[in-house]
């Protein structure tokens, strides 16, 4: 998939997800399956560098010496996943599909 299209997807699905953000498993769980791991964590750098979604680590709740890493977007995210601001080349929204017809 184009690198593009792949931070257009994550940034919509944390923009779905918002307020709440996912945690990292979670998050190359969904897109593991038909990209590679090294590319979804450039995209997700790609994004943060951007300022269009933040991480967090937060501490495992039971294995001390572990974080857990959640990724939720930004306030520039959503004007970008809404439409309100210019679009940027780096991240391209396919259209969703009509599901009426």
């Amino acid at each position: 998939m184009n690198q593009n299209i792949l931070r257009g997807k994550i940034l919509r699905l944390l923009h779905e997800l918002y307020p709440d953000g996912i945690e990292y498993t979670s998050l190359l769980g969904i897109y593991y399956s038909y990209e590679k791991i090294e590319n979804i964590k450039k995209a997700l750098q790609y994004l943060i560098d951007r300022g269009l979604i933040v991480n967090k680590e937060i501490p495992h709740p039971y294995k001390p010496e572990k974080k857990i890493m959640f990724y939720k977007i930004s306030p520039s995210g959503i004007d970008l996943a809404e439409e309100v601001v210019k679009p940027i080349p780096g991240v391209c929204f396919i259209p969703e599909e009509d599901s009426n017809g």
